[in-house]
């Protein structure tokens, strides 16, 4: 089993990622948004069981886009959710103006 993964609220990611799993900082600081976004397609896949008997099942699989931030030397973090959330916050930012 793997080991528990902490969630953080998207406002908070940044500032998370500058905490080691030690609980020290990290130096020198990631600024996400100096790192390339990169684009990662899995696919989830189900089985359709047919209604009538005797025909095959089919394997039904559809993409899953995540995003990522690769830092240079530092860590690797997806960030679907976070590059939605900050979209959101620059398009509210342009409309206070």
């Amino acid at each position: 089993m793997s080991p528990p993964v902490a969630t953080h609220h998207l406002s908070e990611l940044e500032s998370q990622v500058n905490v080691l799993p030690n609980g020290k900082a990290r130096k020198p600081p990631v600024k996400l948004l100096d790192c390339p976004l990169k684009e990662l397609v899995q696919y989830k896949c189900n089985v359709v069981v047919p209604e009538k008997k005797g025909e095959q099942p089919t394997v039904v699989c559809e993409p899953v886009v995540r995003l990522l931030r690769m830092c240079e030397g530092g860590p690797n973090v997806e960030t679907t959710a976070w590059e939605r959330w900050k979209a959101r916050e620059e398009v509210k930012a342009n409309s206070v103006r």
